[in-house]
């Protein structure tokens, strides 16, 4: 139906037009939509090492970061695993400290036998700090207290507008 038919609060067929809707365009940041996303892997060759999967986050205020993760066992390495395998992934600043407290730290203690067993999980954290959060990173570390069977860790992250 054409716009001259609608008489209620005098809208004619010249009022809305392209350009007047592109005018004021609804950005990503006004609809709270995705800011950026990516993914990272990280092949951990030594025990207990950090690894800084990925740099450089920068997280706007009043923004959701979504991390998801894998450890991926990787079975039939040399050595017997110890009894526990301590997995962590933390979104830290750039003096590295954790944000939002130690997220993301998880425990397998079944004694892998052929290796490290899956682990998977999401970890999130709101910034509601009134400003951006610059140099942010997500790290990663595994540990196991006997011969070291390293796991290949997968994240995939999103950083969503809520404001």
């Amino acid at each position: 139906m054409p716009l001259s038919r609608i008489i209620t609060n005098s809208i004619t067929d010249d009022a809305v037009t392209t350009a007047k809707v592109t005018d004021d365009a609804i950005t990503s940041a006004k609809l709270g939509l995705t800011f950026s996303s990516g993914s990272a892997t990280q092949d951990g060759t030594a025990n207990n090492t950090t690894y800084d999967i990925v740099t450089g986050l920068t997280i706007p205020d009043k923004a959701l970061i979504v991390v998801s993760f894998d450890f991926a066992g990787k079975s039939g390495e040399n050595g017997t695993p110890g009894s526990n395998a301590t997995c962590a992934v933390h979104i830290t600043n750039s003096s590295n400290t954790p944000v939002g407290g130690l997220n993301g730290t998880f425990m397998s203690n079944e004694n892998p036998k052929t290796g490290w067993r899956n682990v998977y999980d999401t970890i999130s954290y709101i910034n509601d700090t009134g400003s951006a959060l610059t140099s942010h990173k997500i790290r990663v570390q595994q540990y196991a207290d006997g011969d070291f069977n390293s796991a290949l860790v997968t994240v995939k992250y999103r950083i969503i507008g809520l404001g």
